[in-house]
């Protein structure tokens, strides 16, 4: 039997790059599930799985100018999605969830405890915690990714997008507390992999999805300097998490995935400086 992969979020960044990889995909717009869920029912009487990838697009997360239309994007629909899919057969559900649920936390394990230091954050817990319940109480198998700073793709929310496009543009690049704070970076590519395999993956409730490697983005910067990319900054002083990092040690003995594409290689291909 061919499985359909239902995947909820039609602009997102990920469902993008899914789309070439993963076979038997389905995408959904958020909008339309919000304006009628039941464009949803001809997919009840099949086995799926169901990815969520939606939530307030990423170039928004810090703005509250609508706290119904937030609300809305970032766990209304989640809600919509299960209710309507329950009693129906789901081989699998993968919830796309974030590390900023860890809070201040330097080597981010599963296992943790949760800290969610703002709303955004504090909604992904809460859709974690949905996911969950709805799941243990119909039997189905699911997986909580907890992804990293991802990059890649049609981004132009990281840090690296903000980089490759102040370069281009010959523009001033916002810098926080000097660049210093250590994130995990990893490459869409990366994510879709893992993603893949989680499908044909049983009994992962949750799992992290980075490199394992910090870079503070001073350190790129520099490394491109040495590369003769200079870019003009400006410092921004404001709290912020000072490392982030994943502990892969599942990813790594369940899904056997321990490599990784390197940051410092995708801006020498993104700016054209291999020979630099």
């Amino acid at each position: 039997m061919i499985i359909k992969t239902i995947v909820i979020g039609k602009n997102s960044n990920l469902t993008k790059s899914m789309l070439s990889i993963i076979k038997n995909i389905i995408v959904v717009s958020s909008r339309d599930i919000l304006e009628d869920v039941n464009i949803l029912e001809k997919y009840k009487y099949q086995k799926i799985n169901l990815v969520f990838n939606n939530f307030q697009p990423a170039t928004k997360l810090n703005i509250l100018e609508n706290t119904e239309f937030y609300i809305n994007n970032s766990i209304l629909i989640t809600a919509k999605v299960l209710d309507c899919f329950k009693n129906t057969e789901i081989n699998k559900i993968i919830y796309a969830s974030s590390s900023s649920v860890y809070g201040n936390n330097i080597l981010c394990n599963e296992n943790d405890e949760l800290k969610p230091m703002n709303l955004h954050a504090s909604l992904k817990v809460a859709n974690e915690k949905l996911v969950e319940k709805f799941c243990i109480e119909n039997s189905i198998d699911y997986t909580i990714a907890r992804i990293f700073n991802m990059y890649g793709g049609d981004d132009n929310f990281s840090i690296i997008s903000k980089i490759i496009k102040a370069y281009k543009n010959n523009e001033e690049l916002n810098i926080v507390n000097n660049g210093n704070a250590i994130r995990d970076f990893i490459h869409i590519e990366d994510v879709v992999d893992i993603y893949s395999k989680i499908l044909d993956k049983k009994d992962i409730k949750i799992l992290n999805i980075g490199s394992g490697n910090g870079s503070s983005i001073k350190n790129i910067l520099d490394f491109l300097n040495n590369h003769n990319i200079k870019i003009k900054t400006k410092n921004i002083q404001r709290e912020e998490l000072k490392i982030s990092t994943a502990d892969i040690s599942k990813l790594k003995e369940l899904l056997k995935k321990d490599t990784f594409f390197e940051v410092e290689d995708y801006l020498k291909k993104e700016l054209n400086i291999w020979k630099n």
